[in-house]
């Protein structure tokens, strides 16, 4: 039996069908102060890494989505790197509280930088929400081309063939993956993931 396309098996996880509506987004400090306990990084990942283990991470071909746009680990940066695409709806929906969480880590001193790399095929579609969202045209923006490798890319840090977007991968300063989750984020889980960060830096010290 042949395989399905990547995308496809994709969409058929939870995660791209009939999502229910959501309240608009709230404020940054909103946010932030209806966050959830903290979680430990091994508990919030469905893989992690510690820093004697931590494969390096080496990305699937791709072409960037503004000008200028390349993914480089630069050093003393972590980067929190996130997997979407127009057609996964929880993707579009977390993509504004990926910004937000970004902008908070770093207004208390996190040095981390928000990567984004598309699985959409170019088209109308993809060039309104790059509109919609300036982020997305930014130097940390791509896009990937060669789809067919994307389960081999996946499988080698510790997820399965197919699974569902959005993908989180928080990648150390020296370049390695330190966590893998699948799932997207919700308002309240800032402060979890900051704990998980915090949790991450502590073992690289």
């Amino acid at each position: 039996m042949s395989r399905l396309p990547w995308a496809l098996l994709l969409c058929a996880g939870v995660g791209c069908q009939r999502q229910p509506s959501v309240e608009p987004m709230r404020q940054r400090a909103e946010v932030v102060a209806a966050s959830r306990p903290e979680v430990s990084a091994a508990a919030w990942c469905d893989v992690h890494y510690s820093a004697a283990k931590a494969p390096a991470l080496s990305l699937p071909p791709a072409v960037p989505l503004g000008p200028g746009a390349g993914l480089r680990v630069p050093p003393s940066t972590w980067v929190w790197l996130n997997l979407w695409a127009t057609w996964c709806k929880p993707c579009v929906r977390e993509l504004p509280l990926i910004v937000t969480f970004g902008e908070h880590l770093r207004s208390e001193g996190v040095t981390i930088e928000n990567w984004y790399l598309s699985l959409d095929q170019p088209g109308p579609e993809l060039q309104q929400l790059v509109r919609r969202h300036p982020v997305l045209a930014g130097v940390h923006s791509m896009r990937v081309s060669a789809p067919d490798e994307l389960d081999a890319w996946i499988e080698r840090y510790g997820l399965k063939a197919g699974t569902a977007i959005p993908i989180t991968i928080i990648v150390a300063p020296n370049g390695k993956v330190r966590c893998v989750r699948a799932g997207s984020i919700a308002e309240g889980d800032y402060a979890r993931v900051r704990a998980v960060l915090a949790q991450l830096q502590n073992d690289d010290g």
